[in-house]
């Protein structure tokens, strides 16, 4: 599934819930420096200062709902549903609805965060059933089906995505649903919501890179043209004038995919030297297809590091411990291999949920613990069902749970 995060939704929260409350005329002193705070991502810093606007007026439901925002962002969830709950208020009027609104917001956000993910559809459709600050609709309808997609609901998820693109054509919904479409094996659909985020951003670098994969792996099967169209997608952006720090960290990616690994070093040198961190996430894959793991890894650690994980919305985090996790399984350290996975599957991303599985199949084959390996096939393809690799991968992995077993009888009828 193609979604950055689940802590994506808590910053798209905090970014959409905070400038609505900078309007607030009548708020006190402490409650505007709260907000000031909360705007430039200092949540734990602003807390004090609600504490005390509430204590100074309790009766105002803005105050409760940015302190629970406030709660949402250093991860005390449930401290900050009993302060949304604080903020109801049971009247018809646009005040009121407005702040329902943003309460119900947050509470998704720190249901999402708790995995409960039938509460987040819940508050979802409580606050899209409020006529009021409409352009939250966008965020609050990508949430209902990132929840869906995480109970396995593909088919309410593809619903709610398809919803959301007839009232507006973004291009980072086009990309969700392209991703849905990837994960159930409609690889036809996939990039054609992939063309259509083009459509609306010619320079959404995402989906062009999503769609040169796709092309460059079909290998004739759906597009008799893919090669063709892949080497296209390359060439628009390698024949771009690039010379901002975002741009040449892009341009490095280009010619990393067509394997000069020279002019994907120096673009991502130069990207990463004009203040664009993600560029180091590319030195690692760079290193790391150049077969020099140990550097691949220092990379990636750096990556992860300097970007941090408080806010890992837009960020490779998942996928840079993903790639950590590779890079010590082809160095032969598996336990610092089942370290990196457990830490990337810790993030609850989904992203790089499919890289991770494979790679826990992988670590256990290699370290022949066979009925483990076998449940983690199992799991994976419950995620991916389309995968037919894998489906290949768990026959193996039967087959050599029933040679360990015949040899373990065999060894013990000869004692």
């Amino acid at each position: 599934m193609e979604k950055n995060c689940k802590k994506i939704f808590i910053i798209i929260a905090m970014a959409s819930c905070t400038a609505l409350f900078s309007g607030c005329g009548n708020a006190s002193n402490e409650y505007s420096e709260a907000i000031e705070l909360m705007e430039s991502g200092n949540y734990k810093e602003a807390i004090p200062h609600m504490e005390s606007a509430i204590k100074e007026n309790d009766e105002k439901a803005e105050y409760y709902i940015a302190y629970g925002m406030a709660l949402n962002g250093i991860g005390r969830y449930d401290d900050a549903i009993k302060q949304f709950q604080k903020a109801y208020q049971d009247t018809d009027n646009k005040i009121s609805k407005q702040n329902n609104k943003k309460l119900y917001f947050g509470e998704a956000v720190a249901y999402y965060e708790m995995n409960d993910y039938s509460k987040v559809i819940k508050a979802c459709d409580e606050a899209l059933a409020i006529d009021q600050y409409d352009d939250m609709n966008g965020k609050l309808g990508k949430m209902k089906a990132a929840a869906y997609e995480f109970m396995g609901n593909f088919d309410d998820a593809l619903k709610t995505y398809t919803e959301l693109l007839k009232d507006s054509k973004l291009s980072n919904i086009y990309i969700a649903r392209a991703g849905l479409y990837e994960r159930l094996g409609d690889i036809k659909k996939a990039a054609a919501d992939y063309e259509s985020a083009l459509e609306v951003d010619k320079n959404c670098y995402n989906a062009n890179f999503a769609l040169y994969n796709i092309y460059k792996n079909d290998d004739g099967k759906i597009f008799k043209d893919g090669s063709k169209r892949a080497d296209n997608i390359i060439s628009k952006i390698t024949g771009a004038k690039m010379e901002s720090a975002e741009e040449l960290m892009q341009l490095g990616r280009a010619y990393y995919c067509i394997g000069d690994y020279s002019s994907a070093t120096s673009n991502l040198e130069q990207s990463l030297k004009d203040g664009c961190d993600e560029a180091l996430y590319y030195l690692g894959e760079v290193k790391m297809a150049d077969n020099d793991y140990k550097e691949a890894i220092s990379k990636f650690d750096e990556y992860i590091n300097k970007v941090g994980e408080t806010n890992i919305n837009g960020t490779n985090i998942p996928q840079a411990y993903n790639q950590i996790a590779g890079c010590y399984i082809m160095l032969g350290d598996y336990d610092n291999a089942e370290n990196y996975i457990e830490k990337g599957t810790a993030l609850g991303v989904t992203t790089a949920g499919r890289m991770l599985g494979k790679n826990k199949v992988i670590l256990y084959e290699k370290t022949s613990q066979y009925k483990k390996a076998k449940k983690a096939a199992k799991q994976y393809l419950a995620e991916f069902p389309s995968d037919e690799d894998m489906k290949k991968e768990l026959s193996f992995i039967n087959t050599c749970i029933k040679t360990v077993s015949l040899g373990r009888e065999t060894a013990s009828t000869v004692e």
